[in-house]
């Protein structure tokens, strides 16, 4: 358990943890209320039971003296009162360090999850190559949720249910050294027992738990995010099935370790009756007089009606605690990685800087890329130079290299050998983001939000900071403005639905250029962008790029050799390397492999 709350330390800011020693101190004034209640039991009853040792107890004389008081009855109405007021204060400051608890376990929960996105954010590329985005997604929204619900909030409620038991422990050692001993061996001893006996369980039921929410999320995302494949082949049943399997066995894991934190409760709270049965016998049977009795046992009774509930609440917090601790190790284990791989310096949520100046050529210098966990090399040692408002496409069969190759003049992917270089300045993490600036890029498949027409286009930004005039004219470049103003019902602010359903796919391809194309960016880089539109749109498309190619830089990925046959430059490649380069005409006379990928792509 110590390695737990080291871990927990770890992932809270030094604010958090002052927070929590803030909340510390109200715990302890909370705990120390509550046994005040408890020990203002003994006296009032002693008094109820004996009226006049008002006279014998020199603290009761005194404070029947100088409240000047004339009736013993009206004394004993005042400590009544007096009694109810300390219990109420002691639950109005329980009330109260119960509401700082949890607000700051919730509160927490909220800086945790935006900060585990935010680190999620700031990861290289590469990083998520090998990441579920449905394993990533949960953990920000449901992991984080339960290591608040049911490891910090456990973690706090033992800190405080523990420091109630040992103030109200310290008075009843006082009160009566033996009984108080004897109370503390059968019910602390009978939780200590049992959750030893269940301990080894715990963990690795709880790794499952985790497991099986994993694969919950990932049916469910698979299933949504291929709908129309689930319903043309009539897989819901597949899907349906997957999710409900690991549903349940969720559902029968999280049942069975709050099955496990309740039980004991009721077999104690037995045990306990029965002890104050046996305590009262055992009280007349040595002290004869019921006088002496009853005081003591209601001091015992109030202190168990206290005690109880807080030790069921250290046992069952101690259950989620451990049930639990795979979603600390989890979040720990993310954040530290992130913290000692993440591109730190590039991330930010402040104003982006300015761009890189580019007026001369982009050159890769002897790069080598292997991706994470593969000994094949992706880049083997290219070099090669991209001059200024030329275009330039890479092209070569499946598994050439070449998105690889653009993924690294976009400075997703840093190479592990080698120089990227914008007008001699390397490329690095200190000025990425700058160069990134330079860039608009069009993917193979285009990610579109469900949200307006305009806000896809200035993708990311919020809509006052939308520039109508850049919007327009980077559409009516993509050759969509025309079916935006025309033919959507309330034009550029026309919602296109989740993942752009209601578009056509050469619609959708479009909105990405026109995307691209917003912020005005020097380098153009398409990446099998047109293979989704038709040969007229396309035709229009390219014509649109020519143009743009006249004031841009086009790099190109491209399987039809229809879409590069006007490029400067054409670098074939084949497992890593440059195996050709020349123009498209160059090509067809001088290269075998290339005259193939012309009759088999156009």
């Amino acid at each position: 358990m110590p390695k737990a709350i080291k871990k927990l330390r770890d992932i809270l800011t030094r604010r958090e943890k002052l927070q929590v020693l803030a909340l510390l101190v109200a715990v302890i004034g909370m705990a120390f209320s509550q046994a005040i209640g408890v020990a203002s039991v003994l006296p009032f009853i002693s008094l109820v039971m004996e009226p006049n040792m008002v006279f014998d107890n020199r603290y009761l004389f005194w404070a029947y003296e100088t409240l000047n008081f004339t009736s013993i009855n009206q004394f004993i109405i005042f400590t009544g009162v007096v009694m109810f007021a300390i219990v109420f204060l002691s639950n109005g400051i329980s009330a109260f360090a119960t509401w700082l608890k949890l607000r700051f376990a919730w509160m927490n929960n909220h800086r945790l999850s935006c900060r585990l996105l935010k680190k999620y954010l700031s990861m290289p590329y590469a990083f998520f190559l090998n990441q579920n985005s449905a394993d990533l997604s949960k953990n920000v929204l449901q992991e984080v949720n339960h290591l608040t619900s049911d490891f910090i909030i456990p973690v706090l409620t033992i800190i405080t249910k523990s420091l109630t038991v040992i103030f109200i422990l310290a008075m009843l050692f006082w009160v009566d050294i033996l009984i108080s001993f004897i109370a503390l061996f059968v019910l602390g001893g009978s939780y200590a027992v049992i959750f030893w006996k269940v301990n080894s369980n715990l963990k690795f039921m709880g790794n499952e738990r985790m497991l099986a929410n994993k694969m919950r999320y990932k049916s469910v995302n698979e299933a949504f995010g291929g709908i129309k494949e689930v319903k043309v082949m009539n897989r819901e049943p597949h899907f349906l099935g997957r999710y409900s399997r690991e549903s349940l066995k969720q559902a029968r894991l999280r049942s069975w370790n709050a099955v496990i934190g309740q039980v004991p409760r009721f077999a104690l709270e037995a045990i306990a009756f029965g002890g104050i049965i046996i305590f009262v016998l055992a009280m007349l049977l040595t002290r004869e007089d019921a006088r002496q009795v009853i005081p003591m046992v209601s001091l015992f009774a109030f202190a168990g009606y206290r005690l109880m509930p807080a030790l069921q609440e250290i046992f069952t917090s101690s259950t989620k605690m451990q049930f639990n601790l795979a979603v600390l190790d989890r979040i720990h284990d993310d954040f530290t990685r992130v913290d000692k791989t993440a591109l730190s310096d590039t991330f930010s949520t402040e104003k982006l800087p300015s761009a890189l100046p580019f007026t001369s050529e982009i050159t890769l210098d002897r790069v080598t890329y292997y991706y994470p966990h593969s000994s094949v090399v992706a880049i083997d040692n290219i070099s090669l130079n991209i001059e200024y408002n030329s275009s330039v496409a890479f092209i070569g069969p499946t598994g050439a290299g070449k998105t690889t190759i653009v993924d690294i003049i976009l400075g997703l992917l840093p190479p592990q050998r080698g120089r990227i270089l914008v007008d001699g300045v390397e490329i690095g993490q200190a000025n990425i983001i700058k160069w990134q600036r330079d860039i608009g890029y069009v993917p193979q498949h285009i990610y579109l939000s469900d949200d307006t027409v305009a806000s896809n286009i200035a993708f990311g930004l919020p809509d006052n900071k939308i520039d109508r005039d850049a919007l327009v004219k980077a559409a009516r470049i993509a050759n969509i403005d025309e079916f935006i103003e025309d033919e959507l019902p309330y034009g550029y602010e026309t919602l296109v639905g989740e993942r752009g359903i209601r578009l056509s796919g050469g619609q959708r391809q479009r909105i990405g250029i026109a995307r691209a194309l917003y912020m005005d960016p020097e380098v153009l880089v398409f990446d099998e962008a047109t293979s989704a539109l038709d040969g007229v749109t396309e035709e229009a498309v390219l014509s649109a790029m020519e143009n743009a190619a006249k004031l841009k830089t086009l790099i190109i990925i491209a399987h039809r050799l229809t879409t590069v046959k006007k490029c400067d430059r054409i670098y074939l490649l084949d497992r890593g390397r440059i195996v050709a380069s020349g123009n498209y005409d160059q090509l067809m006379c001088d290269n075998e492999l290339f005259r193939r990928m012309s009759k088999v792509k156009t």
